[in-house]
């Protein structure tokens, strides 16, 4: 379970930012595993605030983690902020997690060519100790409770690399485990890669009728006037298949092999959904017909399945992207209830969707500290926080004060609005409707 998130100089973050996701004092997720964990946080702001900065840090870390010594380039994706007066300085990132019961702390800095620092720190009892830390060049701590091959694998870390990456390739006794556990720990969905989603989606549910099922019942729950769900597996010959397999390895160079397999998949899964028509037939339709909110709701709702079955994060970039806000507040109502979350997986969301933040009318899901909120300055720094800063009372609509501006994280726009800016009184408007003609025009 991800308890915190830290980030410095990661695009428009330069300061220390933390995201918790741990309640505050007076909240609980009643009959959670872990009531004093998060099963749901949302991230509201104004459109270029940094929202999608935040999440894309939260992909960006996992992504090192899992890939940086299996994958190696010649350059680290550093992208620093670059406002500041000054050569911009290492970027940091850090995961508090939960594994089996002990508080891991994970975190490292980096540049565009090495990694800087790595740290990891264990809390078994409540005391912290120290697995290992990692500095420049042969700067090497490893603690009492790392056993193994200690100086093979300082050895064999790359300065581009992670430890805890190059670990799980040399299998390290300690180390390849904790890898295994951070790496498959967030899953991130982007609304620019629905597609690819909705490809992995259809391969899971064609292996599995039972989850077929259940997305049928969704679907239909929602009302989208869908009456079944098939998966039609229309038969590719391998010599096919290989060809495709090269084109996406050749336009896609960076691509993983999950990612490679997905879009092949596209050729070979096809959904059919069909309606309710004249008389009670049900009558299908071509997908391409489908609304962009019904393929954008059968695209997420596999990984969002998959991840109420076995736990873990999940990450989502503009969750609202084309849903309705009450199927928004439904689908964040399935991490929040025991009833569906029995393993207590996590939802991080960014959304423009101010409903999410709605306690009245069923639409409430989530509490204060589960509402946070990303604002630029003048300078073009992002800050990231929790209402819960502005202790608002447990029966405020937050949703309204947050739109009068108790909250922050609105736009700033000025006392002359977009009509203002196009009318009339603007210095430099031409009223075309009532100039007078020139004498070209005039000849008649």
């Amino acid at each position: 379970m991800l308890l915190a998130f830290r980030l410095t100089n990661f695009r428009s973050f330069l300061d220390e930012q933390v995201l918790h996701l741990v309640h505050s004092p007076r909240e609980r997720s009643e009959g959670m595993l872990h009531p004093e964990i998060l099963p749901a946080l949302a991230v509201l702001g104004a459109n270029a605030s940094g929202k999608s900065n935040l999440l894309r840090a939260i992909e960006l870390m996992f992504g090192m983690i899992r890939n940086s010594a299996a994958q190696p380039t010649e350059t680290l994706p550093y992208q620093p902020f670059l406002l500041g007066s000054g050569e911009p300085g290492p970027t940091l990132f850090e995961a508090s997690v939960q594994f089996e019961g002990v508080r891991y702390d994970y975190g490292f800095e980096y540049d565009a060519e090495r990694i800087i620092s790595e740290w990891l720190y264990s809390s078994p009892h409540g005391r912290q100790r120290t697995i290992f830390e990692r500095g420049l060049g042969a700067d090497w701590y490893f603690g009492d409770s790392l056993k193994g091959a200690t100086q093979a694998l300082a050895d064999a870390t790359r300065d581009n690399a992670l430890l805890l990456s190059t670990a799980r390739l040399i299998n390290h006794k300690v180390l390849t485990p904790l890898h295994e556990q951070f790496g498959g720990l967030v899953k991130v969905l982007r609304s620019d890669t629905l597609d690819m989603t909705l490809q992995v989606t259809l391969d899971s549910l064609s292996r599995d009728p039972k989850r077929r099922d259940d997305v049928a019942k969704l679907l239909k729950r929602a009302d989208l006037g869908v009456a079944s769900l098939s998966i039609d597996e229309g038969g590719v010959p391998a010599v096919v298949q290989e060809a495709t397999k090269r084109f996406y390895e050749t336009v896609m160079p960076d691509a993983t092999p999950e990612e490679i397999q997905a879009q092949i998949m596209l050729s070979m899964l096809r959904p059919k959904l069909t309606h309710s028509g004249e008389g009670g037939v049900a009558v299908g339709i071509p997908f391409e017909w489908e609304s962009v909110g019904t393929r954008n709701l059968l695209a997420i709702l596999g990984p969002i399945l998959d991840r109420l079955a076995t736990g873990g994060v999940l990450v989502v970039d503009e969750l609202d992207t084309s849903l309705h806000p009450r199927l928004v507040s439904e689908l964040v109502k399935l991490f929040v209830s025991p009833r569906t979350n029995p393993l207590q997986a996590q939802l991080v969301l960014s959304t423009h969707d101010v409903t999410v933040m709605m306690n009245v009318n069923g639409y409430g899901a989530l509490e204060r500290d589960e509402l946070w909120l990303v604002e630029k300055d003048r300078q073009g720094r992002s800050e990231v926080y929790s209402i819960w800063r502005y202790k608002p009372r447990k029966d405020e609509v937050y949703s309204r004060n947050y739109l009068m501006g108790r909250y922050g994280g609105l736009p700033r726009m000025d006392e002359t609005n977009f009509v203002d800016i196009l009318s009339e009184d603007e210095p430099g408007f031409v009223d075309l409707s009532s100039a007078e003609p020139n004498a070209e025009q005039n000849h008649d």
